[in-house]
């Protein structure tokens, strides 16, 4: 076979393997946690985010990356704060930081940039530096070992290493050797159409929770078991009660159960198509369980502490059959960063409807 065609069949495969969909990770390197998602979108952050000077970077898979570099002072749970432009204040390894701000948007306390040239001339200056503070707020800064790293393994991550847009394993490869972006799984959206259940399906299905708990056994108290049903279909419903409580968690058993007698129940099983980071398994209790019976949508949530800046959140589709993990995020990090609105996500989806 002939060389060239050859390099054109190998470049074929390359790209076909590329696009296939990645396992989600979220690792800590050094002061950086990397996070990226089943579609190769990574973002990049310095941690721990409590000294309250942030720098984040997320890339996209695929020659339409979408780069954003962003530095944050102050955050969600510090409320709005004073002090001079956070463009006037940065000391790199103790001087000023030289920063060309053409191509960036500037706000007192918030810098960001869409602009490639400008993030690789600004990661240039990082990659020799150890450390970035605030001349008036010495305390807010952050390190910058491990940066290298997590920059280098989102490279490989994202197919980058080794071509020119890589961040820091760069070589000679072309952009057109880039794999895209993996095709995102299709969860189908929908409404449900049940009836609702009636005042005696209602009485029915509480009974017949609250024997299967006291049989199956349940921490919590009988007066403060909280009980959940719903429709599913014209011929099941969703039955929760919750039977374990901590300071801000609560776990619920479920079931979908037959509206009506003789009540057949099959336990609600959340499995996940990947193995999420500090979990042994795939599978996630019913934790802060809640569910939408108009979009047919379970929530879940684990807070890993009151504050509520870390801990994971799922949303899951009922299609008809089962639950289907719609999306998944998560924040190892417990360091007052971020609401759980902004955990970056590790699983994503494309809602199809009929």
């Amino acid at each position: 076979m002939p060389d060239g065609i050859k390099g054109l069949l190998l470049t074929a495969l390359l790209l076909l393997s590329g696009s296939l969909r990645a396992d989600p990770l979220q690792t800590l390197f050094g002061h950086w946690q990397l996070t990226c998602t089943n579609l190769n979108a990574c973002v990049v952050r310095s941690v721990p985010g409590d000294r309250g000077l942030v720098m984040t970077l997320s890339r996209q898979a695929g020659i339409h990356d979408a780069p954003t570099l962003r530095l944050d002072y102050g955050s969600a749970f510090t409320g709005p704060l004073r002090g001079e432009a956070l463009a006037d204040t940065l000391l790199l390894d103790g001087r000023r930081l030289q920063i060309d701000l053409k191509h960036w948007q500037v706000q007192p306390h918030h810098l960001h940039t869409h602009h490639a040239i400008a993030i690789s001339e600004f990661l240039a200056q990082m990659m020799a530096a150890d450390s970035l503070q605030m001349t008036w707020q010495p305390e807010a800064a952050f390190r910058l070992d491990g940066l290298a790293a997590a920059l280098a393994e989102l490279d490989r991550q994202q197919g980058r290493a080794g071509s020119l847009s890589a961040w820091v394993s760069r070589g000679p490869r072309g952009a057109t050797a880039l794999a895209p972006m993996p095709r995102a799984p299709e969860v189908w959206q929908v409404r449900n159409a049940a009836p609702p259940l009636s005042p005696q399906e209602r009485r029915g299905l509480i009974d017949f929770g609250s024997w299967r708990v006291n049989t199956d056994g349940c921490s919590l108290d009988p007066l403060s078991r909280a009980v959940t049903i719903a429709p599913l279909t014209a011929a099941k419903a969703l039955l929760l009660v919750s039977c374990e409580k901590g300071a801000y968690n609560t776990v619920s058993l479920g079931w979908e159960v037959s509206r009506r007698p003789p009540y057949v129940a099959r336990d609600i099983s959340l499995r996940l198509p990947f193995t999420p980071p500090g979990h042994g398994d795939r599978h996630l209790e019913l934790i802060n369980a809640g569910y939408d019976a108009v979009s047919s949508q379970l929530s879940t949530a684990a807070s890993g502490r009151g504050l509520g800046d870390c801990g994971w959140r799922a949303r899951w589709q009922f299609n008809g059959k089962t639950f289907v993990l719609a999306d998944y995020a998560a924040q190892s990090a417990c360091d007052s960063w971020q609401g759980s609105r902004d955990w970056p996500p590790l699983w994503q989806t494309r809602a199809v409807s009929d």
